[in-house]
Parts: structure tokens; sequence; C-alpha cells
């Protein structure tokens, strides 16, 4: 059963200054909460400044759940719901970032970039529109501190909530490395496995070598075990290195890809006229996401608050959901962070 608890004007502790992590700090912030953010990186938003190669997809037109990988779509739609395309470039708007909507041929969705902002420059204004709202941030902090804090906060049933927004092992230089799992390991939450998602895939056919460098618009798919499944299939620009495969429609299938081959199943890429059989995924070095995290019985969507701990909330990449390229996982990180903000600093 939901616990009811309110935590008006309460203080919130924030584990994580990335892209949901500052957004939950802002909405606690203006919704009257003392929050504290603790990151053990040296700056905000690292992979935040990098995402989109450096321009920042952070929203699309089609926001809905069919664009995410979760085992229960109904959980997605939960956390969307209230917080959809509109009402995410309206406030980002109000941190000053204007939404540019660019339009590819190969879907009929709008892509949000900001306007005359690059991703570090978008960083730096959700930063500071967070700092103005009266977020405080504390940086350089260890893994250990941020451990001890947590439980203790945790312990006090004061009233106090915390916000796990630490991400996934993508990108783990940027401060997405599981440091925070001996909190859930101390408190027994359920936490499925990371593995690489929206990253290149490996082939050792020979037949890559001679299509090192091509690039085509074609339907991508999975065979696994030697069954089609026609969900698993994306069209657009597939592209060949020597030994790997990439494009959009690849790295959109490759965590289920990296499910497969955990599995020990046999999996097959069919790219366009050509079928490679495929070893191995990139690592989370060259992965945008992962699939993994706090699995989803643990997390009221309407909320973002453990069911099991009052008090207690996630936002972002930690929670076992994905999306596919455009926009969607920044999207799932805002309307995570936005509604995890409001119910720790009480506002509904």
């Amino acid at each position: 059963m939901h616990n009811s608890v309110k935590y008006h004007k309460n203080k919130v502790l924030i584990v994580g200054a990335g892209a949901s992590g500052m957004m939950a700090a802002a909405v606690c912030a203006l919704n009257g909460a003392d929050v504290l953010v603790m990151e053990h990186k040296e700056r905000p938003g690292i992979k935040l400044s990098m995402t989109g190669n450096g321009r920042c997809n952070y929203t699309n037109t089609d926001v809905s759940s069919r664009h995410y990988v979760c085992r229960d779509t109904a959980f997605v739609d939960k956390v969307l719901e209230g917080f959809g395309y509109k009402e995410c470039t309206w406030f980002f708007k109000s941190a000053g970032i204007i939404p540019d909507i660019r339009h590819y041929s190969y879907d009929d969705f709008g892509y949000a970039y900001p306007l005359r902002m690059n991703a570090a420059g978008f960083c730096s204004s959700l930063y500071e529109f967070s700092v103005k709202a009266g977020a405080q941030y504390s940086f350089s902090v260890s893994d250990e501190a941020v451990t001890d804090t947590v439980l203790n906060t945790l312990e006090k049933r004061d009233g106090s909530a915390v916000i796990i927004a630490a991400g996934s092992n993508a990108y783990p230089s940027t401060g997405s490395d599981s440091s925070v799992y001996p909190v859930f390991k101390k408190l027994g939450i359920r936490f499925n496995t990371f593995l690489p998602a929206l990253c290149p895939l490996y082939s050792k056919s020979e037949v890559l070598s001679g299509l090192k460098g091509k690039r085509i618009r074609e339907w991508a798919g999975l065979v696994i075990d030697g069954e089609r499944d026609p969900l698993l299939r994306c069209f657009g620009e597939i592209q060949f290195n020597e030994h790997s495969i990439s494009g959009i429609p690849v790295m959109n299938l490759s965590g289920r890809a990296a499910a497969a081959l955990r599995e020990k199943r046999k999996v097959v890429l069919e790219a366009g006229r050509d079928s490679f059989e495929i070893h191995r995924t990139a690592g989370f070095d060259r992965a945008q996401v992962c699939s993994g995290g706090v699995d989803i019985s643990e997390i009221d969507p309407c909320t973002m608050q453990s069911l099991r701990f009052p008090g207690l909330f996630f936002c972002g990449e930690i929670i076992d959901v994905y999306g596919e390229c455009g926009g969607f996982n920044l999207h799932f990180a805002w309307a995570s962070g936005y509604k995890a903000g409001r119910s720790a600093a009480g506002a509904c």
C-alpha cells in the first residue's frame, strides 16, 4: 500500500547532479524544500553536457510509452502522465531554454534541441536555474559519505526525503558507475543488473571488412535463436565499421541483443540484405544508456516514491527503464525527476 505521508517544507537530499537530479533539485526548491544535492564528480551534468553529440536532443514531440523498453509499459505511462512534450518544453522555457524543433526524413517526429545553445549551455542553464530556485550542491563527495548520509537520513525518520538520481553504468567516467549500489544492498531493494543499451553491436563476420565505412538506409532486425519478432525491427541509417554495426536502428535494438546474449542465446542482426551473427555489444563506455536498475516493482510511478521505504524516491536512469534514441531518455529523466521533486517536497 502506498504511504501517503506528505513532506511539506522538508529537507530533501538528492544523490546525483545529472539530468534527473538537477530537475528534481529545481522542482524541490521551487516548491519550498530545503535541497542539498550530493555529487561525487567535481561538477554537475557531465554526461548531459555530452548528449546528442554536444547538441542536446532533450525531448521529442512523440513522447509515449511505445518508445521505451520496460517490462510493464503501464509504469512508463504513469510516469509520463502530466509531463509530456508540452509540459516539458514549457518548464524549460521558464529556465530560459527555447526549443528548436527539427524534423528528419526517417520518421514523423519532432526532435527538440535548445535554440542557440549547445548541450553544455543547456546543462549550465538548468544548473543555474536550480541554484536560483534555492538548491545547494556539494561536489567531489566520496562514495562512502554519500552512502552513510543516505542511510542516516532514512534512519532518522524525521520527515526528510532522499531522492536517488545516480544514473546507470553508461559512460562511467561521467559519474554513472553504480557507486550508490551499497545503499540498495543494505536496504534490500530489488536491483536488476545493468547491461549496455543504445550502443554498437559486434560481429566476427568477414563480410563486415568489405562494408567498412558504408552507410545504408534500411531495416534492421534481430533474429534470436532463429525466431524473428516483428517488434524487433527498426528503420533508419545503418553504419558499418570493420568489426561493428551501428546507427540509430541498430542502437535501438542493442539493449534486447545484450539481454539475449547474457542468456547465451544466438543473436543475428539482419541489416538490409546481410545478416551478422552478434557475439557482443559495445561496453558501458560506449553505451548511451543501460537496461537494468531499480526494479519497477519497488516504485510508485505516480510519485516515484519507494513502496517500502517512505521518504525514499528514485528518478532517471537508476530505474529499469530506457528509451529509444531521439530525446526519449532525457525526457524520462525530466518526467521522473519532476514527479520525484514534487512528491519529495510535498507539493502533491
